[in-house]
């Protein structure tokens, strides 16, 4: 009795020290290390003609509705794609960012949303974004045509306008993040200044 006792005990420590260490283990491995900006001076384009989009939606009346996504995206990009590079600065025309080593110039593609009839229904906006980075010298190192998606209530009269203002933010700050994922893995740009670049 005594030594079947004891085993049970020992198969019991067993089991809690599985239980207890293992997933601690297992979490530790599966932490992957931090992205790393790219060592550049870059500058971002946000044109006015950029800023100004709007994108008008649904049929004429009640169901019509316009995004402006221009406006949120200029407000909302450049502290995103910012954390992509070591430097990089805002410039309104791409003779303005001479000095770069790398000019990143968004452009829209197609916004997309769709229609409900409830208020509380949830509705999705899509943003594609096309990006274009140039080296210095203007030749075209790298494009990738970006997608962002967002969810909210489509609203009633009163939140409807709200509504629409953040899910125009959530898409485009999608837009962004994915574009910093993208820009940090893309060996194109990373290559871009030279044999100092890293």
């Amino acid at each position: 009795m005594v030594n079947s006792g004891y085993r049970f005990f020992s198969f019991i420590a067993v089991v809690l020290f599985a239980f207890c260490c293992l997933p601690a283990r297992l979490g530790a491995q599966a932490v992957q290390p931090a992205s790393q900006p790219v060592s550049l001076n870059a500058a971002l384009v946000l044109a006015p003609e950029f800023c100004a989009t709007k994108t008008k939606k649904g049929t004429w009346g009640i169901n019509q509705e316009t995004f402006p996504v221009g406006k949120t995206a200029c407000e909302e990009l450049e502290p995103i794609i910012k954390t992509a590079f070591t430097s990089l600065r805002r410039v309104d025309d791409p003779a303005k960012a001479a000095d770069a080593q790398l000019v990143l110039t968004p452009k829209f593609v197609d916004v997309g949303a769709t229609q409900k009839m409830f208020a509380f229904s949830d509705r999705e906006l899509t943003v594609l974004i096309e990006w274009t980075a140039r080296d210095k010298s203007g030749k075209t190192v790298w494009i990738e045509t970006i997608q962002g998606t967002a969810k909210r209530h489509m609203g009633n009269a009163f939140t409807h306008g709200s509504n629409v203002k953040h899910i125009v933010e959530d898409a485009v700050k999608d837009v962004g993040e994915q574009a910093v994922a993208k820009i940090e893995a893309s060996p194109e740009i990373a290559k871009a200044g030279g044999p100092a670049a890293k």
